[in-house]
């Protein structure tokens, strides 16, 4: 077969194929990332817990006013990386509540561990 014959023949075949087309690739949301980070509901208990120990092993005490986002992802574990919108309940600073990123793992066994604490200005 001709090299020409051979390239207009495969592309006869992917244009005819729907998981080719672009119409298609742009229907399907893209697969999540395996390993990678994935959005988590806000509402959800284990997301709570996480958030919950984050406020008690704070650096200063805070009390937690809202969960504005919260990512998971799967590991030896389970990492969490969350923004919390937190008030420091001594003479009322920050009653409005500071947003603040924290990174928490939980291990295989249950435990929990607060990996990083950041003031910062939005929620990516």
């Amino acid at each position: 077969m001709k090299p020409v014959s051979l390239a207009l023949l495969l592309l006869a075949i992917s244009a005819a194929n729907p998981a080719f087309s672009a119409q298609a690739q742009a229907r399907e949301p893209a697969p999540p990332l395996v390993g990678g980070f994935q959005k988590a509901d806000v509402t959800d208990k284990a997301i709570r817990a996480a958030a919950d120990f984050a406020i008690s092993a704070a650096p200063k005490k805070m009390t937690l006013k809202q969960i504005v986002s919260a990512r998971q992802q799967v590991v030896a574990g389970m990492d969490y990386s969350l923004c919390l919108r937190v008030a420091a309940p001594k003479f009322g600073l920050f009653k409005d509540g500071r947003l603040v990123a924290a990174k928490v793992f939980q291990g295989l066994d249950g435990s929990y561990e607060l990996t990083s604490w950041q003031d910062v200005k939005t929620c990516d």
